[in-house]
Parts: C-alpha cells; structure tokens; sequence
C-alpha cells in the first residue's frame, strides 16, 4: 500500500497535476488579496470548497482513463493488490493534493485556529468522496467525453441543492447531502455553529464516505477487476 501511494504521488507529480494545482492556488491567492478585506474569507470558502475538491474528480476520471489506455491497471490486479487497496491510493493521494492547495488559499487570507483544522479535514473528507465516486464512475466508462457527460448530470444533482440551502437560512434539512455538510462546516467561520451540528455534519461526511467506497469498489470489481 506504501508502495503504491508512493507511485501514485510520483505519477500524478510527473503528469503536472500538482503543478496545475500550484498555478491555481497562487491565482487564487492574487485575487483574494485584491479583493475587499471583508469579503475574503466567503470568496477563500468558494475557492476551497469547489476547486479543491473537483479539480481531484477531474483528475481521477482522466488518471483512471490513462491507465486503462497503457494496461496498467490490467498488470496491477494480476499482483497480490485488492481492489481496496487501489482505491484508497488514489483517494488518499489526490485528497493529500487538495489538501495542499486548500493550505495555499487558506493561510494567507486567514490567521490560523483550531476552525482552520476543522475547515481542512472537511476539505479532505469531501476530496475523498468525490475523489471515489470520479473513481466509480471512471471505472465503468471508456471515452473522457462519456466521463464528463456522467459526471456533468451527477454535479448537477449535487450542487441544486445549494440554491434552497442558502435561500432558507441554511436549513438542516439539506445537510443530508455532502456537499451541503460540508459547506455548513466552511460557513460556520462567519456564522459559529452549534456543536451538536459540527458533529452532525462530520458524521454525515463519514456516512456519506463509506457509501461512496461501497460504490467505488463495486464498480471496481466489476469493470476493472473481473474484465
């Protein structure tokens, strides 16, 4: 498992994604300290929460389709490697790069705190499941357009509910979706919430990742594993 982390960091350095991540990250804090001091840190939040996070379902979906193309994921399986195994190198090393970039945006808008790591293990938490829904969904499809077109209905049924979130005070009805979790954690900087909400959200994020891997690894087994 080592091993394959290791690879898999190597691999995505040399095919520039962290070099892409880098370039946006320095974009991204140009801006923000161009912009009026009051509303930085809801841009930052915007910034973290949809880049950083999307850019890895992407990455994964154009990584996954790489190795398919080269017959590397072919000579992976024929190894002692379980389809686990895959699937938390790839989420752990791609939400390790958004990490990263979430640190870039963030520390140099805002003083550090003890909410600053709450905002960073929901970044990662929420790279993760997405980085393993982009995996599932890579797994089944062979064109980058069927790829996208996928994912472009599913980011839609994601991100809707967004709209009535905000329109109706952030209501905890919707925290039942990920991506709401998580953005009621990031905006609980400007509007502290709750602890009993924090743990919620947290807890929903969990839920929401042990789905998401049931997912992952089902489609994994089938289209990658047993073909």
């Amino acid at each position: 498992m080592k091993e394959l982390l290791k690879k898999d960091i190597t691999l995505q350095w040399r095919q520039g994604f962290w070099l892409v991540y880098f370039i946006v990250s320095i974009i991204y804090v140009v801006v923000l300290l161009n912009i009026p001091r009051e509303t930085r840190i809801t841009v930052s939040l915007i910034m973290i929460l949809s880049d950083t996070t999307m850019l890895g379902v992407i990455f994964i979906g154009a990584l996954i389709l790489l190795e398919k193309q080269q017959g590397i994921i072919h000579s992976l399986f024929v190894t002692p490697l379980s389809p686990g195994q895959y699937i938390w190198s790839k989420t752990i090393s791609l939400s390790l790069i958004a990490l990263t970039m979430s640190s870039l945006i963030y520390l140099p808008v805002w003083n550090f705190s003890a909410y600053t790591l709450l905002i960073l293990l929901t970044t990662v938490l929420t790279a993760g499941i997405f980085a393993m829904l982009g995996l599932g969904v890579a797994a089944g499809v062979e064109s980058i357009n069927d790829y996208f077109g996928t994912l472009m209905g599913a980011s839609l049924l994601i991100a809707l509910p967004v709209v009535p979130y905000l329109l109706l005070d952030y209501h905890p009805a919707f925290l039942v979706l990920p991506y709401i979790a998580s953005l009621d954690i990031m905006l609980g900087i400007l509007d502290p919430l709750p602890a009993w909400r924090i743990v919620s959200d947290l807890l929903l994020l969990c839920g929401w990742g042990v789905l998401a891997y049931r997912y992952c690894r089902s489609r994994v087994n089938k289209y990658l594993v047993f073909t």
